[in-house]
């Protein structure tokens, strides 16, 4: 698979409003819980697609990441995205 890496930058002033938000935040909220998780999923699961883009510091983020994931035990996980399935009208699919 080629995947193409075309990946635009943000504004600074993106960066600089999510700054003051942490990815606890969005883990606290239940607003915002079932969606990180499944970024987190997302970023574990793409990570090795990324592979030439990635320096040390990407590296280890992504090694935080899967540490912050998997200490989400699986029947919360699940739970999580029956909910995102639910939301988006998709059931037991």
């Amino acid at each position: 698979m080629t995947t193409s890496f075309n990946i635009p930058e943000l504004p600074d002033e993106t960066i600089r409003l999510a700054e003051r938000i942490t990815l606890a935040d969005l883990l606290d909220s239940p607003v915002t819980r079932a969606d990180t998780v499944s970024m987190l999923s997302n970023v574990i699961r793409h990570g090795g697609d990324y592979a030439p883009l990635k320096g040390e510091d990407d590296t280890l983020l992504e090694l935080d990441l899967f540490r912050v994931h998997q200490s989400v035990d699986a029947d919360t996980r699940n739970a999580l995205f029956q909910h995102l399935r639910d939301r988006r009208g998709h059931g037991n699919r």
